[in-house]
Order: C-alpha cells, then structure tokens, then sequence
C-alpha cells in the first residue's frame, strides 16, 4: 500500500504548487471516506426498510443517544490528531506516541465502563429519547448490541484520527471501505436472513453494525504493527514519565471538544423537537433537502482533515508561514468545492427531489430548497476550514464558544422564533439556519486570524 506520507523534504519547500499538492494527498482520500461513510449509513437505512416503518424508526431513534456518548471519544480523536501532528512538526516521534498511547489507554478504559453501563441500563437511556411505544423493544435491543461492544468503534474512531494526524489517510480511506463492505455484506446474510443464516432483523443490523468496526479496527492495527515509522503501538501499557504535561494537555484539549459536541449534539436534539411540532408533509422535503448538505459537510470533513494535520505541523515546526499559506490553499479548495457542489445541486434538483417524490409540488419546493442548499455550502465548508485551522494550532477553547453561541442558542431561538411565533413554518427553519450559520461563519474567519497573531507573538 502506498502512503502519502508527509516527508520532511515535501513540507521544507515553499513551492506553492507542492503544498497544493500536500492538501490534495491527504485531503483527497478523507473526502472519500467522509463519503463512504454517507453512502454506507443511506444504504444501510434502505437495507432494513423492508422490514417497515417500525423497524426503520426504531434504528434511527437510537442515533440520538448513540452520538451524545459516542462525542467523547470523538474528542479524544480530535486532540490525539492535535498533538501527533504537531509532534510531528517538532520531529518528536517520543512525544507523539506518549500522548498516542495516553488517549488511546483512557478509550479503552472508558468503553469498556460505559459499554456494560449502557448494556446493562439500555432500556432507560433509550427511554429518554424515545416516546414511540410501538418501536421501543426494537430500539433497546439495537442500542444494547453496538453500545455494548462500542470498544471496537471508539477504538478505532482514535487509531484512525491518530493516523490522519499524520497524514495517512489512505489508510483510514482504507479502513472505511472495508468497514462499509463488511457491514452491508453482514447486513444482507443477517437482516433477512441469507444463505441460511437465521433472520435476526434489527438484530442482524446491529451486529453488521459492530462486525464493520471490528474489521476496521484490525485494518488500523495491522498497519500500526506493520508500518512504526512513527506512531507505534509498542509500550502501549508501559507508564510514561518522560512527558508529565501529557495527561494535563489532554484533559485541557479534549475537554473543551468534548464539552462543543456536547453542546454541539445538545443543540441538534432542541432543533430536532421545534421541527417535529411542524407538519409531516412539510418536514418532509426539508429532510431530504438535508441529504445534500450532508453531503456538503462530507468534503468539508475531508478537507478538515488535511488542514489539523498541516496546520498542526507547521505550528509544531513554528513555521506560521506554511501555516498560513496552508490556510489560503484549502479556502481556496474549500470555495471551489463549495461552488462545484452548488452547481450541482441546483443543476440536478429536479432529478434529485423526483427521485423521492411524484408530486409537482414538493418536487418544486424541493428544487427552491437547493438554492438554499447551496448558499449554506459555501458557509458550512469554509467555517469547517477555519475550525480546523484553529483546532492544527492548539486552540479548541474558541470552537466550543462559536459553536455554543450558534448552534445551542442562535439557530433554537430563531427556529422558535420564526417557524412558531412567526408562523413561517419550514421556512423559518431554513431563515434560523443560515443566520446561525452566517454568524458561525463571520466568527470563525475572525478567530482564526486572531489565533494566527496570538500564536506569532507568543513565539515572538
């Protein structure tokens, strides 16, 4: 397999071309496996469809709870991507496998805690989130299955954050495949019961669920072993003392992550209720309209991981230089990216929308939807790019407070706001959206470069 690792020969020139080319290698493979990940959960939902609304219900009211607990590993990613990245900027192999093997030992210790609390107390975690008599059987026993062996997802969400800190994204892109393959291939022998293997319905996609991440585990580990040019998963138990600032960083880092995804999640769930006291025939178009701007964050996703491994390098090396260059590069990517899909959308609207509904008049909605699809792309994807940036810097105390502001107060109260007291329906979700959006964004382009000089003059 060939990486695209980030050889210190590629990151000492200032050829403007090379480090286009930098973000692209990187970038390039976690766009497509951000999209693998979209793909494979819409394929997924399509797959047990057959078995009824019920079914389909009872699967997608367990993401709620799955996601809340699910955020502090995906915190933990995040600040073991920080750190190995700028560790490696610093050409400290030592210290990037300290904090590695730190982050890496509290996930295990905390999914092995949680997944027997959530398997033993299933029934009244998913209580809370779910008031549907009718599907709740159904629901606990999917959230037993893939919160009781969350290890292999939480252990894997940090191997291959680590990973695409230091740039190996070809292998994480790797990894999502096989995940993919392994999960909808396990989908079809157990949902409805294939080649006489039994039919387990809801069951059988909750164990596909977890036999994916099992696979995508050994896929990381195997590379690890194979491949300790830097990260490495020998002394993974061995107590470091050489490092003492380590545990304290990491409770700094991902604290304030985790503390933004909650809110973050928090914000989501407050949404979520407003949109439900609206009628289902109207929600209905916007939900589908929705699938495009999860598409939209699936290449900013990508492109975030290019930039907190880029700028986490050129911040560890103190070459703020690169740092900015970089910045510039992936805007630029961002904003062609953005306008790309834009086309796209509104291009391909009646295409789209037809192929989810009959009637003129949501296919027309739905075509208006994509306008503002479309303008909130360009938001959303260039606010990922800032995001990013800062967090490549060491700085994740100002992305929790943008996303508490926007997403926890701005976008409930407008939703509330317009669509109920104003009466403006689904259109006033989409108004509350983009003026969230639109401050998320304005935030985040004055942060970044106010993150930019503090960090100049901090190393002055």
């Amino acid at each position: 397999m060939e990486e695209n690792d980030l050889s210190d020969t590629t990151l000492a020139t200032n050829d403007k071309s090379e480090m286009t080319k930098n973000l692209l290698k990187i970038g390039i493979p976690a766009v497509l496996e951000s999209l693998i990940n979209v793909v494979v959960t819409s394929i997924d939902t399509k797959m047990i469809s057959p078995l009824g609304k019920k079914a389909v219900s009872a699967v997608s009211i367990t993401g709620q709870p799955k996601l809340l607990f699910l955020c502090i590993f995906f915190a933990l990613g995040t600040a073991v991507s920080i750190f190995v990245s700028q560790s490696l900027g610093r050409k400290d192999k030592n210290e990037a496998n300290a904090y590695f093997h730190s982050v890496l030992r509290m996930t295990i210790i905390i999914s092995i805690i949680l997944g027997i609390l959530l398997s033993v107390f299933a029934s009244p975690v998913v209580r809370i989130f779910s008031k549907q008599k009718d599907t709740l059987d159904l629901s606990i026993q999917f959230f037993r299955i893939i919160m009781g062996f969350m290890i292999f997802q939480t252990v894997s969400i940090v191997l291959n954050a680590a990973l695409r800190g230091i740039g190996k994204t070809r292998v994480t892109l790797v990894s999502s495949i096989c995940t993919g393959a392994v999960d909808l291939f396990v989908n079809y022998l157990l949902i409805e019961g294939h080649w006489g293997f039994p039919r387990l319905e809801v069951a059988g996609d909750a164990i596909a669920t977890v036999a994916g991440t099992v696979v995508a585990c050994i896929v990381s580990i195997i590379f690890l072993m194979k491949n300790s040019d830097f990260l490495t998963l020998k002394g993974l138990f061995k107590k470091q003392t050489d490092y003492p600032e380590v545990k304290t960083n990491i409770r700094n880092k991902a604290g304030n992550t985790v503390f933004e995804n909650l809110f973050t999640r928090l914000g989501f769930i407050i949404s979520g209720i407003i949109i439900s006291t609206l009628p289902s025939d109207e929600t209905a178009v916007y939900f589908v309209a929705m699938i495009l701007l999860n598409y939209s964050f699936a290449f900013g996703d990508g492109i975030q991981s290019a930039v907190v491994t880029l700028a986490g390098k050129s911040t560890g090396a103190k070459e703020y230089d690169k740092l900015k260059m970089y910045l510039m590069k992936a805007m630029r990517i961002a904003l062609l990216v953005s306008a790309v899909l834009s086309i796209i959308y509104i291009a391909g609207g009646r295409l789209f929308y037809g192929s989810f509904f009959k009637d003129e008049e949501s296919i027309s909605t739905g075509i208006t939807y994509s306008y503002v699809a479309a303008a909130l792309t360009f938001l959303q994807i260039t606010r990922i790019v800032n995001v990013a940036a800062m967090r490549g810097m060491g700085e994740v105390k100002a992305p929790r407070k943008m996303a508490t502001l926007c997403v926890l107060i701005v976008n409930p109260a407008c939703s509330y706001v317009l669509s109920i007291l104003l009466g403006f329906g689904v259109w006033g979700i989409w108004q509350a959206t983009t003026v969230s959006q639109i401050c998320w964004c304005i935030m985040s382009f004055i942060m970044v470069r106010s993150c930019m000089k503090k960090l100049e003059l901090k190393n002055a």
